[in-house]
Formats: C-alpha cells, sequence, structure tokens
C-alpha cells in the first residue's frame, strides 16, 4: 500500500503537539504503509529546512524520551512542506502536480483538516474542481462540526458535496481513549455483563468529565458556546452512547454507529417544560486549588479579553433519560465542568443493590468492582504498566488509515446529538435560567 497524508494545517498547533508525533510513532512501531508520503500544507512561506527543523524539534519536546535520531532520520526523508494559500487557484495547481494522483492510482490519499470550520469550504471546493477526491480517498475533519443544528447541517452538506460519507472521518479524540474502546469490547466478550446491562440491574449511570484548568487560550469560543457546546454534545454524548447503545449482531463500523444513533435519538426531550429540573449550569468564582490561589471566570477571560461577555457557562449537569426498553426510567447524569477539584472522567454505574461499578477512562485506564457480578472475571487494570498506551490521535490515525469508520461520528449522528441540545439550549432561554456560581476547587452546583 501507498499513501498520501497530506495535513492542511500543517505547522499549526494540533499537527504538530498531536498528528505528528502519532505518525512518528506509528512509523517507528511498524504501523504506517511500506511507502508513504506527509505533505504539511501552510501558507507560511518556509524552506524544506526550516521545516524539517521545527518538526525535530517539536517532536524533541512532544515525544521526549521516544525520540531517537535514526528512527527520526528516516521518518523525515517522508516528509514533504508545501506553501499552499486556499484562494490561490496556482498553489493548488502545485499541490495537484505534487500528488499526481491521476498517474498513481494504487496510492490512498488522506486529507486531514486541522483548519477552522471556515477553511472547510475553499479546501473542498478546490479538491472537488481539480478532481483531487477519487474513490480512493478520504477525508478527516476536526470538531468543533457546528454549534447548532443549523451550522452543524451546513457543513455536512458542503463535505457530502465533495466526499461520500463512506469517505468523511469525523474525529473526536474521546473515541480514541483505551477505556471507551474497552467499553464496547468488554460488553461483547462477557455476556455475564451484558445480560446485566439494563434497566432490571442497574438503577443510575453517571458520567462525569472534570478539568482543573480553566479557559486556557480559547476565551472567545468558550465563552460563545460554553461546556454545553463544548463538551457535552460531542465528549459527554460519545461515552453515554457506547454505554447505552445496544448491540449490534455483528461488531462492524456500520453496525455500531447504526446503534449509537439510535440511543442517541432515543434521548427524552429537555425544553421549557423541564429544563430547570433536569439541568444546572455555572460559572466559577475565585477560589483555592492545588495549594493556590485562582481567579473567577470573569476575571479569568477579562485579562485575555476585555470585550469577552462573560455569559459563557463552565459547568453543567443533565439528568436525562433514554427512552426505550433497556434503559426506562434509568437517569443519565451528565457533568462536565473547569476549574473543578480534580482531573477526571469516569463512568459510574451504580447497580440496584447500590454496588458500584467504574469505567475510568483518565487519568487511570481501568474498570473497577466488576468483581459485584458474581461470575465475571476480568482484570481491573487495561493496560499493563510497562505497556505504552498509544494516545487517542495515534490510534484513530490508524483507524482511519485501515479504513475503519467504527471511532468516528457519522453525519446522522451529529444531527441528533445537536438537536438535543438546542432545545436545552432554547429551554434556557425561554425560561432565563441563570447560572450559578461555584467556586474554583470545588465540585461544581449540585442537581438532584
Amino acid at each position: 500500500m501507498k499513501l498520501d497524508f497530506v495535513i492542511f494545517g500543517g505547522v499549526g498547533d494540533l499537527s504538530l503537539r498531536k498528528l505528528l508525533p502519532s505518525l512518528y510513532y506509528l512509523y517507528r512501531d511498524g504501523n504506517m504503509p511500506s511507502e508513504f508520503r506527509i505533505s504539511c500544507v501552510s501558507r507560511a512561506a518556509k524552506s524544506h529546512e526550516e521545516f524539517i527543523g521545527l518538526v525535530k524539534s517539536k517532536l524533541k519536546e512532544f515525544v521526549g524520551d521516544d525520540f531517537d535520531e535514526v528512527v527520526y532520520a528516516d521518518f523525515a526523508n517522508n516528509l514533504i512542506y508545501k506553501k499552499v494559500d486556499l484562494s490561490s487557484d496556482e498553489d493548488w495547481v502545485g499541490l495537484a502536480d505534487c500528488l499526481n494522483i491521476q498517474a498513481d492510482t494504487d496510492r490512498e490519499i488522506i486529507y486531514y483538516l486541522s483548519v477552522p470550520p471556515t477553511m472547510f469550504a475553499p479546501v473542498c471546493e478546490q479538491i472537488k474542481s481539480l478532481e483531487l477526491n477519487p474513490s480512493f480517498s478520504r477525508l478527516v475533519v476536526e470538531k468543533p462540526l457546528g454549534e447548532d443544528v443549523k451550522s452543524a447541517q451546513e457543513i455536512n452538506d458542503l463535505l457530502s458535496r465533495t466526499f461520500d460519507e463512506k469517505q468523511i472521518f469525523r474525529i473526536d479524540h474521546y473515541l480514541g481513549k483505551p477505556a471507551l474502546q474497552k467499553i464496547l469490547e468488554i460488553r461483547n466478550n462477557y455476556p455475564a455483563l451484558e445480560r446485566r446491562w439494563n434497566k432490571d440491574h442497574i438503577k443510575r449511570v453517571n458520567i462525569t468529565v472534570s478539568e482543573k484548568v480553566g479557559v486556557e487560550g480559547r476565551v472567545e469560543f468558550l465563552d460563545r458556546a460554553g461546556v454545553l457546546r463544548d463538551m457535552v454534545q460531542n465528549h459527554l454524548m460519545q461515552i453515554l452512547s457506547l454505554v447505552a447503545m445496544d448491540l449490534p449482531d455483528e461488531m462492524q463500523a456500520d453496525l455500531i454507529r447504526d446503534q449509537k444513533v439510535a440511543a442517541v435519538k432515543r434521548l427524552s426531550v429537555i425544553d421549557e417544560t423541564n429544563v430547570n429540573q433536569l439541568t444546572v449550569k455555572g460559572q466559577y468564582i475565585a477560589g483555592e486549588l492545588d495549594g493556590g490561589s485562582v481567579p473567577g471566570y470573569l476575571d479569568e477571560i477579562k485579562m485575555k479579553n476585555e470585550s469577552a461577555a462573560g455569559t459563557g457557562e463552565t459547568f453543567v449537569a443533565i439528568k436525562a433519560y433514554i427512552e426505550n426498553d433497556r434503559w426506562q426510567n434509568v437517569p443519565f447524569y451528565l457533568r462536565t465542568g473547569k476549574r473543578l477539584s480534580e482531573r477526571k472522567a469516569e463512568v459510574e454505574i451504580i447497580l440496584e443493590n447500590d454496588q458500584k461499578l467504574f469505567i475510568e477512562i483518565q487519568p487511570e485506564i481501568r474498570f473497577r468492582n466488576l468483581s459485584h457480578i458474581n461470575d465475571l472475571q476480568i482484570n481491573e487494570k487495561l493496560v499493563a504498566d510497562d505497556i505504552r498506551v498509544p494516545e487517542a490521535y495515534e490510534f484513530l490515525i490508524h483507524q482511519i488509515i485501515k479504513g475503519d469508520q467504527t471511532y468516528f461520528v457519522r453525519d446522522d449522528e451529529i444531527m441528533a446529538s445537536w438537536k438535543w441540545i438546542d432545545a436545552v439550549r432554547a429551554g434556557w432561554a425561554t425560561t432565563n435560567q441563570q447560572i450559578e456560581n461555584y467556586k474554583a476547587g470545588s465540585n461544581g452546583p449540585t442537581l438532584d
């Protein structure tokens, strides 16, 4: 197999911090095709030597002790830098000539759009006009994929005019986390667990993603979008769908994604009639964290952007229900927030006897307390201490190269999740639900 891996935004932060280190590891571990090229595309004027030097310095920074001069020298032989102004037809022709798709049809091609969604249109339009989208090409797009149903539909329509759905990989790095991959594997491999994975044995599910960090460098987006759209619509919704979905008859990508969509579509609507009972939103104020004082959200964002409105929620909790036979009347509590007491992502499953099962996603990667189920024998630790755990992007890029869409989000799932989120937001607006303050370093507001 031959491969062209083309990164638009190729010298941006995501590419240098995540994508190129992931590709380096894949190459080092023998998981890249025998012949490959990585083309980093950007409008910046850089010589090949400057580009190679930049990549080398960033790899040393981000892979640390795993950096190997010999491995890098071989890896760097496959790196290409292309200056492309997305508005320049001449630059695009130069990129097309470099790729030479028509003359080398046994070479697969992956386009990775590490650029804002506003750049999707010029990239897709040029790819289509220059016929750079043969059936063996794939497109990878990063979140955020819209900020509501309307904008998400516009992005999906744009992508579908250039690529078939089978060619599109919508990436959410949470789906690259080993614990989430293990959910389906363990449910499928242990019938004793799956027989109890329903309303008759489970009375509550808590899904929590808490962060110690504040807004960092994302003031404008987070203040506009809030964590409901930034975290719940993608990360927590992905966890929810994997936990709640019915298992398909066969563990095939589209069958799995069918069941994920079905679970999201069965979420009970939250709107102005029940939003105040089923949701709470918050915003952190000054407090103590890790033994030191931290500023409140409003002070923090004003230091970074004086014009910021300060209206974004930094915490949200939702009590959700799934209206199907498996989960009828079982509450799913979704909680996420910034400047909380600890950094963790986990699923807590409370059984009918009040015993608890835990799926720890971060910082540990393990299942705990599965011994409560008598005939179930599963090691609690999912990854041995002496094994390097592939970073989420590394796993997902490997799946893209293999053409496996299991851990990527399909267009109908995107639309179903946005429809549900938009109803919550509309409910907040209609009822004028207020943001509750919580101290930095606390666990955030409560929701019964």
